[in-house]
């Protein structure tokens, strides 16, 4: 008889494409998916580990998968990498805790394939992690796009992130591979393709011989019909080459997500980001001018070490004049190892405070650029039906209600925008 399994993914879209990867490998050799309520024998948790929410969230799951799986718990992801002694305390000793270089050995082990089982902690330090692993997927569970996961790592080290801990060191997936799996996405119909990594924008600088995101974004555009979204981006690495890409590139979707975390010098500095307030919003303000009616987003942090009221405000001021289109707020989260975790910082009540303004200044500022899209026409990624709506993703990243009586799941249709409410729109199919 079949055994049955779940997994589990918390955190960033790498994480979903090993997740995905570790679905599809265990259903090749005959188990069984089921959901985590219907009892699995195995239950695999993903996790991310990128703040104290994620971790507390990832410990949550370990307790709710370790009540329901009924043989195994298995842990992997970044918190396992990080922290395999308490991720095998929250799971009361019985888990197998694996790091990512041993995550993609799962379906081997759990097949009897590999090493026998026990619950045990398997993890190789991040400084091991020195080749990037392909995963070829072809379905994401409940997503209409493909993440087309091309590099992993990053070498960048902020003082504030665990990241270069858990997943080592910057390091690229040969263009060969990830064309196979560009390939395999296109066989399998998907229309719009994110292009991810931990460090994106560094794609290619490792390999022999070195190559550029360009010159893999120019390769994605002949390998399949699907339209290009990337995923986030550093402004250091936002270059004149790239944006040119974009401009000449009918597959394009106008969609930058580019990290600010902070609109102070002297906190970007302590935060080891190489870049100052005033080049952030030129390149924005450059991006705006090539692409009027591209989304513009941001990840920022408040309640970092250092961060007075005046720092807060340069934050604000900065984004109320930019050109953004929507936040990520995170209020700082210490992750343990990193440079800044011992410095003193805000209370949370500040950093919560700061927090909210931010966010209240976001909805806003989506607001007036959903109201700018009435009248227009957007292709819209058809995703999911809601009370006899479809709803989807436009190419400048908003949501999209319409009305259709045709199964359009995972297709892209053009949609005349006729009233904004909120930060979402409402059109009619054409």
């Amino acid at each position: 008889m079949a055994s049955t399994f779940c997994v589990l993914t918390l955190g960033c879209k790498v994480n979903q494409v090993e997740g995905a990867f570790l679905e599809e490998a265990l259903a090749a050799r005959g188990w069984i998916p089921v959901k985590l309520g219907a009892g699995p024998e195995v239950a695999i948790v993903n996790t991310c580990a990128v703040t104290s929410r994620a971790t507390a969230e990832a410990r949550k799951l370990i307790r709710r998968a370790q009540a329901a799986a009924s043989r195994l718990v298995v842990v992997t992801g970044c918190y396992a990498q990080v922290q395999p002694e308490e991720v095998q305390r929250t799971a009361g000793g019985g888990a197998l805790v694996l790091g990512h270089k041993e995550k993609f050995e799962i379906p081997e082990i759990l097949s009897g394939e590999a090493e026998p089982l026990r619950g045990e902690i398997r993890v190789s330090p991040s400084a091991e992690l020195r080749q990037a692993r392909a995963a070829p997927v072809r379905r994401f569970a409940g997503h209409a796009r493909a993440f087309l996961r091309v590099q992993d790592g990053c070498s960048q080290c902020c003082s504030y992130c665990i990241v270069p801990r858990a997943r080592g060191p910057a390091r690229s997936l040969p263009l060969r591979e990830v064309l196979r799996q560009a390939r395999i996405f296109e066989e399998e119909g998907f229309q719009e393709v994110v292009v991810t990594g931990i460090h994106l924008g560094v794609w290619g600088r490792d390999l022999s011989p070195p190559a550029t995101l360009v010159d893999l974004l120019r390769a994605l555009e002949e390998a399949g019909s699907f339209r290009i979204r990337l995923s986030s981006l550093e402004v250091t690495e936002i270059t004149p080459a790239l944006l040119s890409w974009a401009e000449s590139s009918e597959k394009f979707c106008p969609h930058f997500h580019v990290p600010l975390q902070s609109g102070d010098d002297r906190i970007l500095a302590a935060m080891g980001r190489p870049y100052t307030r005033d080049f952030y919003l030129s390149v924005l303000r450059e991006i705006r001018v090539r692409f009027p009616e591209a989304a513009l987003g941001a990840d920022v942090m408040v309640g970092f070490p250092g961060e007075d009221e005046e720092a807060f405000l340069r934050t604000y001021r900065l984004i109320e004049e930019s050109p953004l289109t929507y936040l990520h707020v995170f209020p700082y989260s210490p992750r343990p190892g990193t440079p800044a975790a011992t410095r003193p910082r805000p209370s949370p009540e500040i950093a919560a405070q700061r927090a909210q303004a931010l966010r209240e200044l976001a909805v806003r500022k989506k607001q007036i650029f959903a109201q700018n899209q009435v009248g227009r026409i957007l292709w819209v990624l058809a995703e999911k039906k809601e009370e006899g709506l479809w709803k989807g993703t436009s190419e400048n990243y908003l949501v999209v209600y319409f009305h259709s009586s045709e199964e359009l799941r995972g297709q892209i249709v053009p949609v005349k925008i006729v009233e904004a409410k909120g930060t979402s729109l409402w059109g009619k199919r054409l």
